[in-house]
This record gives structure tokens, C-alpha cells and sequence, in this order.
């Protein structure tokens, strides 16, 4: 979904450069070509945000806000499978009559499929996909929809392609080398569980983060200062748990209230780590967020902005970008100083032992 309206699917990037002074320019270079030029091969090119169907790419299509907002589309035909074997079992029946015939040999059957493909893709309409983008230059941003990782390295390789620049993602491990400049593999596993040896302590870094956060929020209240202000923040179900070794891998918790339950003591007790889990953002009671977050790429699933005040379209986006701007730069100051803890070996050790306390004092209900 782009990034102008209702909840949105996105992972931050860095820029590592800026863009180009030609970007606008390249970018309408590598536009999407005609849906009549669409066959079975996936076809892939730049459109405009506003919808799939615009290949018009200037100064006008491809800002808005001040912020530069396009659209990977990738567009394919298909015959569906249950009209193609229907179509090619009506073709076999056809030539076992011509050809007085009960059986029909492997090589007649595969020419009878390739002729009805062929025959009936170019009726077939074609299938449209968009990764939508937004960037804040100001900060080196890159905001991109891409839910999957395929999706990433396509936009992120197309990308570079067409203006020279690479997005970094900016998942855990990269945003702590990016960033921070931190080794993510110095960065040692919390062992939250009171009744199992520290040496067992996993899981990666985003799992122990996004662990390290529902701690912190239920131990320090949740709220933290920040040079944008006040900000509360909380981790909420669905939760969803993952550890390593035999066992129960995954677990998740949905009904009642899942941080509360028994069954949420159970996983960290037996040493899991939150994998997925929405996490709650407020500031001065007016404006919120919320989001599912996955731990191991940061991706934020269905990120609800707080209302904007702005009518006209580009002051409501430039507000809604501004509004992701805050929410980024939040979470990723919680994660600089989550690195800074694990970092430091004395704070480590007391976080560690304030965390086995934790747990093992939860009232589960």
C-alpha cells in the first residue's frame, strides 16, 4: 500500500549518499512498460504512487509532500491452474477420439499444454504487484514497503540499478553496524529465564531487543524521555515466542491478555524470546502508534500514524512523514540504548539479574 493514507507495511533504509540531482529522470527511464507488452516472464519498472496503471514519472507525479513517493510494479500473465488442466484435459480427450486411442503418450500431452498456455495468455489480464517507497532526505531515509525478504532484494537491487544508490535496510544487525558502529555478534544473548544456565542464553539480536523492551517498559512504567518530548511506549499481544533447540519451537499467545498469562511466564521461563509482537506508541495523550513488529528484520506491520490536522494532500503527507519520522527515530534510539547495555559488561550483569527477577516474580493470570 503507498504511503499517503491509512496503515501501512514498511522497513526503514539508509541512504548512503543522496540521491542523485537527475533522480526523477532515471527513475521515468526505467518506467513500466504497456500491460500489452506484459507476457509470462515478470516485467518490472517504476510507476507513479497515485495507482499501477500511471507510467507518467516527472516532477509532479513523483513527489508529493516535498518528499520524493513512487512505486515498483512487477506485472505478469497467468493462466490460472484449474483453467489451464481443464483446457488441456479437453484438448487430450479431443486427440485420444481423433486418434481412436484410450491412452495418451508424455510427449503429446506436454505439446497439447504448451499450445493451450500459449493459446490462452494473451486473453489472460495481467497480474499487478507494487513495493511502494517514500525517502526522507533529510534524514537518509528510505521507507519501502517490501514485506518479504525476495521483495526487499528486488526493490533494493532495481533501485540501485536505476539511480546508483543502495538502501541498507535497516534491520538489526545493519542498524547496529550502520548506526552504531556495534559488531551485532559482541552484542550477548539475555537470559531472562530464572531456572536455566546463563551459558543457554539465544536467540538474535532483534529477538532479545524486542524481549529487552516489554522488560523494560513493565519495570520502568514505560515511559521514557526523549529530545521529542515524553514518550510512553508498551508491547501488547499477539505474541508470538521462538526458542532454539528440541521442543516446542514457536508458540504464540492471542486471546485475554496475552503479557499477563501463564502461558506467557511458561516461554520465558523455558528461555524463549519474543519474535513478533505489537508494540504501542504515545506521546502527550494525542498522538499514538501502533504496529506489529517482527524482531528479526524490523519490519513494521500495519503501522497506524496518529491523525493528522492537514486537509490539502501534500501538507497531510509531509505530516504523515513527519509522524514516521518520530516513530523511527524512537524505536531506534530504544535499540541504540539496548546495544549500549549489552555493551557495557557491568550493566549487562545487572540488567541480566533484574531480568531473572522479572520473570520469576511475574503474577500470571
Amino acid at each position: 500500500m503507498p504511503f499517503d493514507q491509512g496503515t501501512i507495511t514498511c522497513r526503514a533504509c539508509l541512504l548512503p549518499q543522496p540521491l542523485p540531482a537527475d533522480a526523477v529522470a532515471r527513475f521515468a527511464a526505467k518506467a513500466a512498460g504497456p500491460l500489452e507488452s506484459v507476457k509470462d516472464e515478470i516485467q518490472v519498472g517504476w510507476v507513479s504512487a497515485r495507482h499501477l496503471l500511471e507510467r507518467r514519472i516527472d516532477e509532479e507525479t513523483a513527489y508529493l509532500g516535498g518528499s520524493l513517493h513512487l512505486c515498483l510494479r512487477q506485472a505478469q500473465r497467468k493462466v490460472p491452474a484449474a483453467l489451464l488442466k481443464a483446457e488441456c484435459r479437453m484438448a487430450e480427450l479431443a486427440w485420444m477420439l481423433e486418434n481412436q486411442s484410450s491412452v495418451i503418450n508424455r510427449k503429446e500431452r506436454k505439446r497439447i499444454k504448451e499450445e493451450t498456455s500459449q493459446r490462452l495468455l494473451p486473453q489472460m489480464p495481467p497480474q499487478l504487484t507494487g513495493i511502494y517507497f517514500a525517502v526522507d532526505a533529510a534524514a537518509s531515509r528510505l521507507y519501502v514497503s517490501a514485506s518479504s525478504e525476495g521483495q526487499l532484494e528486488t526493490f533494493i537491487g532495481f533501485f540501485g540499478d536505476t539511480v546508483g544508490v543502495e538502501p541498507i535496510p535497516l534491520g538489526p544487525e545493519l542498524a547496529a553496524r550502520e548506526l552504531y558502529h556495534v559488531n551485532p555478534e559482541s552484542v550477548p544473548p539475555l537470559n531472562f529465564s530464572p531456572e536455566l544456565p546463563d551459558a543457554n542464553a539465544a536467540g538474535t539480536p532483534g529477538q532479545n531487543f524486542l524481549t529487552w523492551v516489554w522488560f523494560l517498559q513493565e519495570e520502568s512504567g514505560g515511559v521514557l524521555k526523549t529530545k521529542a518530548g515524553e514518550m510512553s511506549f508498551m508491547i501488547d499481544g499477539p505474541l508470538n515466542f521462538v526458542a532454539e533447540g528440541p521442543g516446542a519451537l514457536e508458540s504464540s499467545i492471542r486471546k485475554g491478555i496475552p503479557t499477563l498469562s501463564a502461558e506467557a511466564k511458561a516461554a520465558l521461563t523455558v528461555g524463549k524470546k519474543l519474535k513478533r509482537a505489537k508494540f504501542i506508541l504515545a506521546r502527550d495523550q494525542a498522538e499514538s502508534w501502533a504496529t506489529t513488529v517482527d524482531a528479526d528484520s524490523f519490519l513494521f506491520r500495519g503501522l497506524k500514524l496518529p491523525d493528522g490536522e492537514a486537509l490539502e494532500a501534500h501538507a497531510a503527507f509531509q505530516e504523515r512523514m513527519n509522524h514516521l519520522h518520530l516513530f523511527q527515530q524512537f524505536f531506534y534510539a530504544l535499540y541504540e540504548r539496548f546495544l549500549k547495555e549489552m555493551k557495557d559488561s557491568a550493566k549487562f550483569g545487572e540488567t541480566q539479574r533484574r531480568a531473572k527477577e522479572w520473570v520469576r516474580s511475574r503474577e500470571a493470570k
